[in-house]
């Protein structure tokens, strides 16, 4: 049972949880509007994941998309590597070096990987070298998750034809 002062404790959180989500759901709204993620993605193990990289993004979490887009984004190449018949290398560049030279991705998409990338060290050790300032940080993740979302798109690619989902890369969607 609750007594008086934990009843109070929980209406004064619930009541600023209220607040804080009220005073930001325009500017998560937009958020979410501009990473939507990919209608339908395969179930594999980082499916989930990438949708948590949305909400992070959504809810103004940027450190956390930022450093989880990244993780993500070396998940789906270690994934590619695997369904087009290899053992992924330790090294991310490799990995996405050696699926372009094999041609299981665009160019563009191993633009897009590398970008993820980009600074992984940085916000994965948190080296005092990362942004303080919050609107460079909103930019610099929606520069990690957009990207993410674009590549799950390609590689996941379908079509509906009769009602009837048609994967284009059939390999990518057979389970795991």
């Amino acid at each position: 049972e609750m007594d008086i002062h934990q009843t109070m404790e929980r209406a004064f959180i619930e009541d600023g949880i209220k607040q804080e989500f009220e005073q930001t759901l325009s500017s998560r709204v937009e958020r979410y509007r501009k990473v939507k993620p990919h209608g339908i993605v395969p179930l594999t193990k980082f499916a989930p994941v990438s949708t948590e990289c949305t909400h992070l993004f959504r809810d103004g979490h940027f450190y956390g998309s930022i450093a989880l887009s990244q993780a993500v984004a070396e998940a789906v190449a270690k994934f590619l590597c695997q369904k087009n018949g290899w053992k992924p290398k330790k090294n991310f560049e490799e990995n996405v070096e050696t699926l372009r030279t094999r041609q299981c991705i665009s160019n563009d998409m191993k633009d897009k990987l590398l970008r993820i990338w980009e600074k992984r060290d940085d916000y994965h050790h948190l080296h005092r070298t990362i942004e303080a300032d919050s609107k460079h940080r909103e930019a610099l993740a929606y520069e990690k998750v957009l990207p993410l979302k674009e590549i799950e798109s390609e590689a996941f690619k379908f079509s509906i034809v009769d009602g009837k989902l048609v994967p284009e890369n059939r390999k990518y969607w057979v389970p795991q």
